[in-house]
């Protein structure tokens, strides 16, 4: 369809294609994250292939360029500038439309989006400056990157991945070997590797610039494939013509200037591969000779197989497109092509709504249900929705009944809170192991070397005196203590180590799934229990609170202390029921007290919700109790208790003013 409107508005007295193509490239590009969507990517492919086909490529490349400074942050809120620069400061590759460093199946897509890329690059300055510092001075690309930036204080500066002579490296490695455009890419990449821009900065003319982007082993390796790409191109047009009975192309003794000026603006295919071929071996020698790069070659001494008229083309970044090395019947050919499918089904449709037309009789108003149904009839039948799949919840839901029912209640949060207290008894146990095979490391390690006395007989050499020999060397006997490895011990030693490592991996394995279920659960039921209480009175849920309150209270012991998640879970889950519903309960004074006398090691944790003064009625009592348990091991804890105490003596004034009243 797109293809058509193109193609009609190219029609003499039509709006013209420049104006269609734009439209269509502001309606493709409009919606967010267009680039991530594939049938969108479709589309923008044929677009740009249609706009190659008219020589309209600028009017789509001026909307992407738009979109390219507005993704950058061009244009945006200081906010997101300010991010944005962040972000590349941190080392991120800079965004781009294209994903990945090539796209290998929307190759006219990438062509558009890789040239509007060098438009802004061009208009940025970063590509000048970048190989002036390469020039001037002994800069990596890396250096040469970031003093371009502080030289143009550029807002956005891409990351050294997306330079354009690493863009088109990359597309030319992944686009296939009989696309049209793989000549036009290649071309692309040696204007920015075979540059000489020494001139252009007023210096000597100097060797070609490329080399000095590919000095790390990664870009070397890069240049390696590049290589082997071009080889393995060339070897397909080989076959190709092979295959369409065209002789081999050494056989021709004509220039590849002269057959260029000597033939239409496109070839057969037979001679296209052909041409191809020598093209491309061409690339492989200009890639590989070094002389390029160290500017002592004298150009027209080169053989033909170097083409020297092209090659100082390049050299000098003149930048009119070969294309008589395009393929430009194949791509009129897809266009047609395109066309004809889409006329058909126009065809088609008018003919079944036309054959619709001829049997229902418009003028009948009784028919209106048939004609509506006969026009129907004409577009393909819709497809039926997909089949709904059952779906568990990852954690069950929290049933109205369980919210006040305290059997239900208490029977469901224990079941959750068991799963978590055997996760932190679990946790105690690998921790225990631990220490325990530490202590047996260490036990051990001393008994790992030992030194054992050792006696050593050695000869000394006696070489005689005055003539006169010697009956022979000088034994001496040598006592010492000498080091010795205990192979048991360090079998023993490599046996708790493999242990220890195992003990290890099992510890830092992520909690299961079972776990997390149940303090998700956890923390549902009690949020759906606060929501209740707090928006409907509903009876019984106060003592469902209570009675969850203690629940987890009950389950605190000395593994959930000392594992620091379960501690922190249970210490959250007793502060907020405990604010709710045992805080300034009167009833509930006397069971927070009875529960830390008979626990102490709970006192921090439930001491802040024992209110006494909520019941002034058993404060005596409250009073006595604490009191009666005063011994000399527990006076921190009788601390606590009594500071609350104090609290109500304080309040007592005013309590009596009240009464009196």
């Amino acid at each position: 369809m797109i293809q058509s409107h193109v193609f009609i508005s190219s029609q003499p007295s039509a709006v013209g294609p420049a104006a269609v193509l734009e439209f269509w490239a502001q309606a493709l590009t409009s919606q967010p994250l267009w680039h991530k969507e594939r049938a969108n990517l479709c589309l923008m492919d044929h677009l740009c292939q249609a706009a190659f086909q008219f020589n309209q490529e600028d009017c789509v490349q001026k909307v992407l360029y738009q979109q390219h400074k507005n993704a950058l942050g061009y244009h945006c809120d200081k906010g997101l500038l300010s991010s944005l620069v962040s972000w590349i400061v941190a080392g991120n590759i800079t965004p781009s439309f294209i994903e990945g460093n090539g796209n290998p199946t929307q190759v006219w897509f990438a062509w558009t989006i890789l040239n509007m890329e060098s438009i802004f690059e061009e208009d940025s300055q970063l590509r000048r400056v970048v190989e002036r510092e390469l020039v001037s001075n002994p800069f990596t690309p890396e250096q040469a990157l970031k003093k371009a930036q502080s030289q143009l204080k550029l807002p956005i500066v891409p990351s050294l991945q997306r330079l354009l002579i690493y863009r088109w490296a990359h597309q030319a490695l992944v686009t296939p070997a009989d696309h049209p455009l793989l000549p036009l890419i290649w071309q692309k990449f040696f204007l920015l590797y075979l540059h000489r821009p020494g001139p252009q900065y007023g210096l000597p003319v100097d060797g070609c610039i490329g080399k000095r982007f590919f000095q790390s082993p990664a870009h070397l390796s890069l240049l390696g494939d590049l290589k082997q790409r071009l080889i393995e191109a060339a070897d397909f047009h080989h076959s190709a013509s092979k295959a369409l009975g065209v002789d081999s192309p050494g056989s021709s003794s004509e220039n590849l200037v002269d057959r260029a000026s000597t033939q239409a603006n496109h070839l057969t295919s037979p001679e296209l591969h052909k041409e191809l071929v020598r093209l491309f071996n061409m690339y492989v020698l200009w890639l590989e000779e070094e002389s390029f790069q160290k500017g002592d070659m004298y150009i027209p001494s080169l053989p033909k197989q170097y083409d020297a008229h092209r090659l100082a083309k390049v050299m000098q970044n003149q930048q009119d497109l070969w294309i008589e090395f395009v393929n430009v019947e194949r791509i009129q050919y897809e266009f047609q092509e395109a066309l004809d499918f889409w006329f058909q089904v126009q065809v088609e449709t008018h003919i079944a709504s036309s054959a619709a037309s001829t049997q229902t009789d418009f003028t009948n108003p009784m028919l209106a249900k048939e004609r509506i149904i006969s026009g129907l009839k004409v577009y393909d039948a819709p497809q039926s929705s997909l089949p709904l799949q059952p779906m568990k919840a990852p954690v069950p839901l929290i049933s109205s009944a369980s919210l006040v029912s305290p059997s239900e209640a208490k029977a469901l949060t224990r079941a959750t809170l068991r799963i978590l207290q055997q996760q932190a008894k679990s946790a105690a146990l690998w921790e225990s192991q631990q220490v325990a095979f530490n202590n047996e490391i260490l036990d051990t390690l001393p008994k790992f070397y030992t030194n054992r006395e050792e006696q050593v007989i050695i000869p000394l050499e006696c070489r005689g005196s005055s003539g006169k020999s010697c009956q022979g060397p000088s034994l001496v006997t040598v006592q010492f203590e000498g080091k010795y490895k205990n192979e048991a011990v360090g079998q023993q030693l490599h046996v708790l180590e493999k242990e220890v490592k195992q003990l290890q991996a099992e510890a830092t394995k992520p909690p299961s799934l079972s776990v997390v279920e149940a303090a998700v659960h956890m923390e549902n039921f009690i949020t759906a229990l606060i929501n209740l209480y707090k928006h409907q009175s509903v009876p019984g849920i106060h003592r469902v609170g209570i009675n969850l309150f203690f629940a987890v209270v009950e389950f605190v012991c000395d593994e959930t202390q000392r594992h620091p998640p379960t501690r922190q879970f249970f210490t959250s889950c007793i502060e907020i029921l405990g604010q709710v519903f045992i805080a300034g309960t009167k009833s509930e004074c006397k069971p927070v007290l009875q529960t830390i006398l008979k626990n102490r090691r709970l006192c921090t944790l439930l001491s802040p919700y024992f209110t006494p003064v909520a019941s002034p009625e058993e404060f005596v009592y409250l009073y006595e109790k604490v009191v009666s348990f005063l011994s000399d091991d527990n006076s921190d804890v009788i601390f606590m208790l009594l500071t609350k105490a104090s609290d109500f003596i304080h309040s007592i004034p005013t309590y009596m003013t009240a009464l009196c009243r």
